[in-house]
């Protein structure tokens, strides 16, 4: 007889409250449920087949691992892995590891692994006096991707345990169950139905809803580009993240260390209005009948509608970051051969907590082999490795569809991290690691709280740590950072950083209309035209300003939707 450890956290990890075991007579309220069944020589073939092995005695269980009795005449066995959570009367699963050893010598040796999947449903809700909205979901129909070797999410230790990687759970279905509500036509009735709604969100399902069980806060949000998921990406391409801090300024407290924090009501009014602010694109003025039921609908909008007094309108138009992602990821394939996922972290109140502190990559890097699992990235015979990792031959994928083939590589030590006004911040907080510094592959600053300070000496110093390996994209305004001085955008350079400062008509583009050097402010404020300088005074127009470099461009053609025009957060995700 040998034993076997099984554990779901680092050692010396304290347990997790949303990772108490289940199994072998556990919490009743638990989530974790695992098996390792031993197999024996004529077993081998079928380990994923239902019923086949025999369960494993638990020698020794607690709330972060189990150690496992294997029998001396198992010649491999099978670890299936499960992480349900039950909240508000939903079971939902959140995660699921199914590993096969080879048994040598008392050790465990993985050789083969599936994954469930998963089947998108999208349920059309409202219609006539209700705002339409098209609700995603995802269900396990019993089929599965097989390939060979370790599971992502599993690591082997040199003491023969075997760890699961649990630091992120798919919680996407189990959010929509929680917090999707029906919406009156121009109410907000408990949720803010901006993402669901079609006129407003044509690809709902490419948002994934994750929670960190390591660092707090806790929420964090993904979203995939339209070419990330479904479709065969060239062999070798590189899968990467960008991670991007909004502004702590319309954060609000939530719940870290219970399950308030996901049942939080404020997750589906102000945690859903944010959201979309930053992920949906403005409508323009032909745009504006699809939204009219839509509550609060003028906020959707990429321009001013009041002709008096154009500042007094809402200044805080749509930023279209999945806009901006679907349009540049083309472009990124073709140049780079790398694909990247949008994330963004929720802060909690009066800041990012943990989430700024040392392994910045290793979390970015956990979150998308997560949703790998889940199919999110990739076609369903595309394996996920690591930079450097022999690609093992795929078996046939089961389903309808030719598989797609060729493997993926998990970029670990060149993340991207943005940030946006007092979001600068956690940017800062998490460049002043310097780990964080030697990962950071791209840094993109939208007009930030600090710049003058630490941003531009700990910009400096990844330059130096990265050598010439990183790209430095600031959009600045006069609100905030100012125009970023010379002298600092040529030492970046002379350590081999490539630096583009936007806009590119420099301080010209900050002046009110009429201004051909800022076709965009032209745009935005067209409904007050004859123009007239007393309609821009300060401070409002400084505070306007602010916002262009979220929302705002300076490649224009006709209006913001127009194919030829580029927003600043487009030019900023290119290669």
């Amino acid at each position: 007889m040998t034993f076997a450890e099984v554990r779901w956290r680092r050692p010396g990890e304290d347990p997790h409250f949303l990772l108490r075991r289940r199994s072998f007579g556990g919490d009743a309220g638990g989530s974790v449920e695992l098996e390792l069944a031993s197999l024996a020589a004529g077993e081998q073939a079928r380990w994923a087949e239902a019923g086949v092995g025999t369960p494993c005695r638990p020698a020794a269980a607690t709330h972060t691992s189990v150690r496992f009795a294997v029998p001396d005449d198992a010649v491999a066995a099978r670890l299936t892995f499960t992480v349900r959570l039950r909240v508000g009367g939903e079971d939902a699963e959140v995660l699921t590891v199914r590993q096969r050893f080879a048994v040598s010598r008392g050790r465990l040796l993985p050789d083969a692994y599936d994954v469930p999947r998963y089947a998108l449903v999208i349920r059309d809700r409202g219609g006539g006096t209700e705002v339409a909205q098209r609700v995603p979901g995802w269900t396990d129909g019993g089929r599965t991707r097989r390939f060979l070797g370790r599971h992502p999410l599993l690591t082997v230790g040199n003491d023969g345990s075997v760890e699961v990687g649990t630091e992120f759970l798919d919680v996407s279905a189990l959010w929509w169950a929680l917090h999707f509500k029906p919406s009156p036509n121009n109410k907000e009735n408990g949720f803010n139905p901006w993402y669901l709604e079609p006129h407003c969100n044509d690809r709902p399902e490419r948002l994934r809803v994750l929670l960190n069980t390591r660092v707090a806060p806790m929420l964090w949000f993904a979203s995939l580009p339209v070419t990330a998921a479904g479709q065969e990406l060239p062999d070798g391409t590189g899968i990467g993240g960008y991670v991007f801090y909004r502004p702590v300024a319309s954060a609000y407290g939530y719940s870290s260390t219970d399950l308030k924090g996901l049942t939080d009501p404020q997750h589906a009014t102000k945690g859903m209005r944010y959201l979309g602010r930053y992920l949906l694109r403005g409508h323009t003025t032909a745009g504006e009948k699809a939204i009219g039921g839509v509550p609060d609908w003028p906020q959707l909008l990429d321009h001013s509608v009041n002709a008096d007094n154009p500042l007094g309108s809402y200044a805080f138009a749509p930023c279209g970051m999945d806009f901006a992602l679907d349009r540049t990821s083309p472009n990124l394939l073709a140049a780079e051969k790398q694909l990247r996922v949008l994330l963004l972290p929720a802060a909690s109140g009066g800041g990012y907590g943990g989430i700024t502190g040392p392994g910045h990559a290793d979390r970015a890097a956990n979150a998308l082999r997560l949703l790998w699992t889940r199919g999110a990235i990739g076609g369903p015979g595309q394996q996920l490795l690591a930079p450097g990792t022999p690609a093992p031959p795929v078996p046939p994928q089961t389903g309808p569809g030719t598989p797609a083939t060729g493997t993926l590589r998990l970029l670990t030590d060149d993340v991207w991290a943005g940030a946006y006004s007092s979001g600068g911040n956690a940017l800062w907080a998490m460049l002043e690691d310097p780990g964080n510094r030697k990962t950071t592959g791209r840094a993109v600053v939208f007009d930030t709280n600090g710049f003058k300070d630490s941003g531009r000496r700990l910009l400096l110093a990844t330059a130096k740590a990265r050598r010439r390996k990183l790209q430095v994209h600031l959009v600045w305004s006069p609100y905030d950072m100012g125009r970023p001085p010379t002298s600092f955008i040529d030492s970046l350079r002379a350590e081999g950083t490539l630096v583009q400062v936007l806009p590119k008509a420099g301080a010209a583009y900050y002046k009110h209309p009429p201004n051909a050097d800022n076709r965009w402010a032209e745009y935005v404020f067209a409904v007050a035209r004859p123009w007239k300088d007393e309609m821009f005074a300060e401070p409002k127009m400084s505070q306007w300003w602010h916002q262009f470099p979220v929302f705002g461009g300076e490649d224009l053609t006709g209006d913001p939707r127009d194919p030829r025009s580029v927003t600043f957060m487009e030019a900023t995700m290119n290669p």
